[in-house]
């Protein structure tokens, strides 16, 4: 019972670290560009979150728009 557990927690931490750090790519880069721009550095949280969705839409077998049909 306990490897199963830690098996499942590892593979929670471990996508959870994967999307936190996409997150935080998409926002570095969105707060890059908005300090370039002079535009107010909280719209780049909404780079993090664009990028956060890329990333569960493209890692994710199961979507609901299927990118199989076009292939």
């Amino acid at each position: 019972m306990l490897r199963f557990i830690s098996t499942l927690l590892a593979e929670v931490f471990g996508l959870l670290i994967q999307f936190l750090v996409a997150f935080c790519i998409g926002a570095g880069l969105a707060a890059f560009l908005c300090w370039h721009y002079d535009m107010p550095l909280v719209l780049s949280i909404v780079g993090g979150f664009f990028v956060l969705g890329l990333t569960l839409v493209f890692s994710s077998d199961d979507t609901f728009f299927s990118w199989k049909d076009f292939q």
